[in-house]
């Protein structure tokens, strides 16, 4: 998967349990881009939910939980 390092930043927050509010505190970002960041990550996932995501994440080595 083709995530940006941004995405890749967000999918690790996301891993981490942060909510979208906390995640765009945490970057600097308000919280409507991360939901567009997420809907990306989702996307590019093939993804239907964070969860899944991070357990796809999780299993590619992406992301640490």
């Amino acid at each position: 998967w083709a995530l940006t390092r941004r995405e890749e930043e967000i999918l690790a927050q996301v891993a981490a349990g942060l909510s979208n509010r906390d995640i765009g505190k945490a970057l600097y970002i308000s919280e409507n881009t991360v939901k567009t960041h997420v809907r990306a990550i989702l996307d590019k996932l093939h993804a239907t939910s964070r969860t899944e995501a991070v357990s796809l994440a999780a299993r590619a080595g992406l992301v640490r939980w």
